[in-house]
């Protein structure tokens, strides 16, 4: 946690900026624990104490002056993940702190707390549908029918994610937009949140949250089929370098495959898409391979393993990659085909998706 003078001096103009904004915390602990923390989460995503609040018979009050301009934490013990996140309102805030499921508990009594709740009781209804399909996948007599499952379940997931959109394009100017940043599902569907973030990062300049996010978002959205595809510069296992734009407009098709030595799924993928290559390479399919790893002997080691054949480029930063950044991308194996024109055709094609996606593009 920080605690540097300047950073303490920041939060605490920041408390008491408005006098009449009074926040009151308070609330039930079934833990055992002697005390709470309660934390102002700055903009580098770091955190300033502001109060270490005593337990008494199972209760806890906190008061203070707020111009809730920030998200607090209040930590329940000692683990760096044990807090609750509470929006920074003024009024009288509960919070009570359950002995177990933490994930289902969330503050109340203002407006932007209470709409929380809202938030996640309606996510809950989506995940009520999809979640009965996994049985119904896991039982599934056919692949057809199995894919057919599948596609229910995104379709529900799409539905989810809509609804999230919706919600988080009402808190564009308010600290309930920064909290929502934070949900992972929105950003499985990039296209959704694009302006939104854009507009959450117009009024929040300086903020961690709608920085990262929004560089993230940007990123994914580079991926999209039919948009052109951004250029990438790494060295090669032999010493030189290579760029995107190299590979590209000499073949009719690149796979560029994210990927790294030391991800399972992505050592799994190699031989399918060293089939496609050997198949069609000599038709002007080319594969790219950016490796996501950070040792450059492990990187030339699995090369030479898996018997990889094609073009690949490294920065050798791991998960800070510039391919990383570029693409928003937070896992790995991800993949996109690209024309000769430069513009995405598909993306993250896996199993024998790409053979298919290839017999259709390049089969006799």
């Amino acid at each position: 946690m920080k605690k540097t003078h300047i950073l303490w001096a920041a939060a605490a103009m920041m408390l008491v900026a408005c006098k009449n904004n009074s926040i009151t915390i308070s609330g039930t602990v079934e833990r055992k624990v002697d005390s709470l923390r309660i934390a102002a989460m700055l903009n580098d995503n770091g955190d300033t104490l502001l109060a270490k609040v005593p337990v008494v018979d199972g209760n806890y009050t906190w008061a203070g002056k707020v111009d809730s301009a920030c998200i607090l934490r209040v930590y329940y013990g000692e683990g760096d993940r044990d807090f609750y996140r509470v929006i920074c309102e003024p009024g009288d805030i509960t919070l009570n702190i359950p002995l177990e499921g933490v994930d289902e508990t969330y503050p109340t009594g203002t407006p932007l707390n209470d709409s929380i709740k809202a938030y996640y009781d309606a996510v809950a209804m989506f995940n009520e549908k999809a979640n009965p399909y996994w049985e119904k996948i896991e039982k599934a007599q056919t692949d057809e029918e199995r894919d057919s499952l599948h596609q229910e379940q995104i379709n529900v997931w799409k539905e989810q994610a809509q609804c999230q959109a919706a919600f988080l394009s009402r808190h564009t100017n308010d600290m309930l937009g920064i909290y929502l940043l934070r949900e992972f599902q929105l950003y499985w569907y990039p296209e959704y949140i694009e302006e939104t973030c854009h507009e959450i990062r117009k009024n929040f300049p300086d903020n961690f949250w709608s920085n990262l996010i929004g560089d993230l978002v940007d990123g994914q959205m580079r991926t999209k089929p039919g948009r052109e595809y951004t250029d990438l510069k790494m060295a090669t296992p032999e010493g030189g370098e290579l760029s995107l734009s190299d590979v590209i407009p000499n073949n009719r098709y690149t796979f560029v495959d994210f990927w790294a030595s030391w991800c399972g799924p992505c050592c799994a993928e190699l031989p399918n898409v060293k089939a496609v290559w050997e198949k069609y390479h000599d038709k002007g399919f080319e594969v790219v391979g950016v490796s996501f790893d950070s040792k450059e002997e492990n990187w030339k080691a699995a090369i030479e393993e898996y018997g990889i054949k094609w073009l690949n480029m490294s920065d050798l930063k791991g998960w800070s990659c510039e391919a990383a950044k570029v693409y928003g991308i937070i896992g790995i194996p991800r993949s996109l085909l690209v024309g000769q024109d430069g513009i995405i055709i598909d993306k993250d094609l896996r199993g024998d998706a790409l053979m298919k996606k290839m017999d259709e593009l390049l089969g006799e």
